[in-house]
């Protein structure tokens, strides 16, 4: 009897590469993609937010602007400074009352988490 190794089983899924892995590559063979302004670069007047999403840990808004029919994902944390009325509103236009009030000792309505949106 010998001693047995471990192997490492090959991927099964075909996903060889982390996503940002694939990114970085795509922009080293195309360098012309990295120059494309996005987001506020492109010096557009945020019209509203469509989204939210998380991604790779940072909350991302995806926004559309005025004057464009691209939306752009930004980072919440530059739109919470650069315009802080559309997330409050976007925010505002998601929360949802519990109006039953859950306490008995309260007699004003309490928030609720909204349902999941990613299902």
């Amino acid at each position: 009897m010998g001693i047995e190794t471990n192997k490492k089983r090959p991927y099964t899924t075909g996903a060889t590469k982390s996503v940002a892995a694939k990114r970085k590559k795509f922009l080293k063979e195309n360098p012309e993609e990295e120059k494309v302004p996005t987001g506020f670069d492109r010096n557009l007047e945020p019209l509203k937010i469509l989204g939210a999403t998380d991604s790779y840990g940072e909350v991302m808004f995806l926004m559309m602007w005025k004057g464009s029919d691209h939306a752009d994902l930004v980072p919440a944390s530059v739109a919470n400074i650069r315009c802080p009325q559309l997330v409050i509103r976007f925010y505002e236009e998601r929360l949802v009352w519990d109006s039953t009030g859950g306490s008995e000792d309260s007699e004003s309505p309490r928030m609720k988490e909204p349902p999941c949106e990613d299902s």
